[in-house]
């Protein structure tokens, strides 16, 4: 009998163990999985894009400008007559495709948390790879046998190229000719200021024209602080630069219509 109640201690002694020790795990996956939430570990799917055409494209071309997300392209025709007169003859016609919703199972894919970057918050956002973006640009640029393609999205992003780049102004794919503009960093809400549609569409034209203006005279920014084309870490830099191209971008397109021939 006493042998037998030695062994009844040993078990109890040993399921303590266990059910400490299983505490102690539990404790460290809810840590670990507080540290993924906090830093943003993505569970991302890769978007593989399909493979871009080898064909220059041939100036003038077609423009369509789609919406991603709840955004509405109210500017739409502001942006038009910007980018019709920034790049002027380029463009045979700028459509607007209107707005797009990505089907549930798609808009959850990719998704990485990270949070927002401004000081005194602790507001958690979820941000889609540029990648995903892409790939809807390309079926809807062959779809509607565009040339060029940008979508105007309030959606916050980060770089498919590098995770490491995030809460993007904008994005530009050169070899599939197709870019996107988040406006979520170009609205005064995000920086808790108060709501200024004006400066927001300033913002939109800025940018906008930006991206194109990598689609159209490559990937290199401008060291003219003023110039449009030139790179802008913060709001700031998108706020003192102009909505023009400096002498020396724009002699590059008047270069490049001379050899397109236009």
């Amino acid at each position: 009998m006493t042998r037998y109640k030695n062994f009844q201690r040993k078990i109890q002694k040993y399921e303590r163990k266990i059910s400490k020790s299983r505490i102690k795990l539990k404790r460290k996956l809810y840590k670990f999985k507080d540290y993924v939430f906090r830093v943003g570990i993505s569970t991302k799917e890769e978007f593989e894009l399909s493979k871009p055409s080898e064909s220059k494209i041939s100036f003038p071309c077609h423009l369509g400008i789609v919406s991603i997300g709840k955004i509405n392209l109210n500017s739409f025709q502001k942006i038009e007559v910007n980018l019709e007169r920034k790049f002027d003859s380029f463009f045979f016609n700028i459509y607007n495709l209107g707005r797009f919703k990505f089907p549930k199972e798609v808009f959850k894919k990719g998704i990485k948390k990270e949070i927002k970057e401004i000081k005194n918050t602790a507001e958690l956002l979820e941000l889609h790879p540029t990648n995903k973006i892409y790939q809807l640009l390309i079926d809807l640029a062959k779809r509607n046998e565009l040339d060029m393609i940008l979508a105007i999205t309030d959606l916050p992003l980060y770089s498919s190229s590098n995770s490491n780049i995030i809460f993007l102004f904008g994005e530009a794919h050169i070899k599939h000719n197709c870019c996107v503009v988040s406006s979520l960093k170009l609205k005064e809400e995000y920086y808790n200021r108060i709501k200024n549609k004006e400066l927001l569409e300033l913002r939109l034209i800025k940018e906008t024209t930006h991206e194109l203006g990598h689609l159209i005279l490559g990937p290199e920014h401008c060291n003219e602080d003023s110039c449009v084309m030139t790179f802008s870490r913060e709001i700031e830099g998108i706020d003192y630069k102009s909505i023009r191209l400096c002498d020396k971008c724009y002699e590059k397109l008047i270069n490049l219509r001379e050899v397109c021939n236009f």
